[in-house]
């Protein structure tokens, strides 16, 4: 009878871990391939490549592809397949949204 707290303990631990799982692997992510430093993957709260940071790969008809509005100093981007809002100054992605 004595071993039920630590079993207990344990069930919970073991749910608690296996729900974080499914929760990480709901997250939105882009694997980029980067010559000389391998794969990498992206998600929200990354910083992606100086290359899209670039005013010329911002997408300009974001009401058509039914995106939010981008606030001041963020744009709309397009990498592999998604969609993803930037903080233009930093690089930092805000949001991340299926193509």
């Amino acid at each position: 009878m004595t071993y039920k707290k630590p079993f207990a303990a344990l069930t919970i631990g073991l749910l608690c871990s296996l729900s974080s799982l499914s929760f990480a692997a709901d997250e939105p992510s882009v694997t980029l391939d980067r010559p000389g430093a391998g794969s990498v993957e992206m998600k929200i709260g990354d910083i992606v490549p100086a290359e899209y940071q670039r005013e010329s790969l911002e997408i300009k008809d974001w009401k058509n592809r039914k995106l939010k509005a981008p606030e001041q100093h963020e744009q709309w981007v397009e990498i592999k397949g998604k969609y993803m809002l930037i903080s233009v100054p930093t690089g930092t992605i805000k949001e991340m949204v299926d193509k």
